[in-house]
């Protein structure tokens, strides 16, 4: 059976639906497979209970019965997604957000280490992170390495990176990927532009997009090149630009 994913299920399209949901919600008593229905409904009223959202459990549920899914398949799936914001929850603590955690959810299972998670945890004020967490997963799926994605979206958001400019950062970072830019390579060279933004000051609002000052992404990028390491200096990828015509070159 295919693997059903709510991973790319909008963080705003959540928020309509209501991410707290009761058990005797029309859409499972209507919509999810008979054979299991009294099954999700416990599990999403456990769910509602311990004050968890219980959204993304009961789109994985339906998505299942409408492509014939296997209903064994579901419930088990269902049942991690239980787990998972369970443990989204514990990690980002009592004070996240319903987004949050169904946010942290999907950046569990798409490999972040726990260990990030509790980074947003420590360092959060104000700030919500539903936004980074979400971008998180949605470049991992893109090939950007988990622990890449984690340190990338933690850092911008840390720095109090607003949602448009996570939103940009991640535009800009999957248009490199499709440009032939290694999806790690490009997660990081347009982190270290967003990040000497905000750094500087500036914002989208001030004509300045993120990662506006980034090297070129064209071309051929090795580790040695000063686009992989800010601190390097030194010749830039390709060839050096020739002499003008007409002069001669003075050698020593």
């Amino acid at each position: 059976m295919k693997r059903y994913s709510v991973a790319s299920l909008p963080l705003m399209a959540l928020a309509a639906a209501g991410l707290t949901v009761a058990s005797t919600d029309r859409r499972v008593e209507e919509r999810v497979d008979s054979r299991i229905r009294a099954q999700v409904a416990a599990v999403v009223d456990s769910l509602v209970d311990e004050g968890v959202p219980a959204e993304l459990l009961i789109q994985y549920a339906l998505e299942g019965t409408s492509k014939r899914g296997s209903p064994q398949v579901i419930i088990t799936g269902v049942r991690k997604w239980a787990r998972d914001l369970r443990r989204a929850r514990q990690l980002l603590g009592p004070n996240a957000s319903a987004l949050e955690v169904s946010a942290g959810a999907q950046a569990i299972r798409s490999g972040v280490e726990e260990a990030q998670l509790e980074r947003f945890r420590n360092g959060k004020r104000e700030q919500r992170y539903a936004s980074a967490m979400s971008t998180m997963a949605y470049l991992i799926s893109k090939g950007v390495p988990a622990d890449t994605a984690a340190n990338v979206l933690i850092n911008v958001a840390l720095a109090s990176a607003s949602d448009a400019e996570i939103r940009t950062l991640q535009d800009e970072i999957e248009r490199d990927i499709n440009g032939g830019t290694p999806p790690g390579m490009a997660a990081v060279a347009r982190e270290r532009g967003l990040l000497d933004a905000l750094e500087a000051g500036r914002s989208p609002s001030d004509g300045v997009a993120p990662g506006a000052a980034l090297p070129s992404t064209r071309g051929t990028a090795r580790p040695a090149d000063p686009m992989a390491n800010g601190t390097l200096k030194g010749s830039a990828v390709g060839n050096k630009s020739p002499a003008p015509r007409g002069k001669d070159i003075k050698r020593p």
